[in-house]
């Protein structure tokens, strides 16, 4: 256990944190300089061209879920790391969190899920060392969020795009 002024961290915490950094790089990676990966974005972008241009759409889509179930595996056994033990509904205490960050970031883009969930990370876990009260950390998540969807409704990374 470490301790830097108000904030704790055991060595739960940092395997946690060390496997999270290793986990994005890769899918970082893979996203931006894999034939695979951009064969992901094509079909995330349009999968009509995509297909048109020789990509196996429904293969595509198979492969991110499948890693997706995966990565979320992965990142509930990390929360049970973390939490020191998990139960059946642990997934709801941090479910809006999870919402607001990939909509903070801007939906559809994964780098901006990254940045969104950051951010709020960040809020949830040094608004107590400010001062507010532990159940009001929430809360500022979840004003930061509708404050920035007021001004970019979109997200930070999100594109603007005309609907209709």
């Amino acid at each position: 256990v470490r301790e830097l002024g108000p904030i704790t961290m055991t060595n739960q915490s940092f395997i946690a944190m060390g496997i999270a950094v290793v986990v994005l790089a890769a899918v970082g990676f893979a996203l931006l300089r894999t034939r695979i990966g951009r064969a992901t974005r094509a079909v995330s972008d349009n999968p009509a061209l995509a297909s048109a241009s020789g990509i196996d759409v429904d293969k595509v889509i198979r492969l991110v879920w499948t890693v997706a179930m995966g990565l979320a595996g992965l990142s509930g056994l990390m929360y049970a790391l973390v939490t020191n033990g998990i139960k059946w509904d642990s997934g709801l205490q941090i479910l809006l969190l999870l919402f607001a960050a990939v909509t903070l970031g801007g939906l559809g883009t994964a780098f901006g899920a990254l940045v969104g969930s950051l951010i709020i990370g960040l809020v949830v876990e040094i608004s107590p060392v400010l001062g507010m009260p532990g159940d009001f950390k929430y809360a500022t998540a979840l004003m930061i969020l509708i404050l920035l969807l007021l001004v970019r409704p979109q997200g930070l990374l999100g594109r603007a795009e005309r609907i209709g």
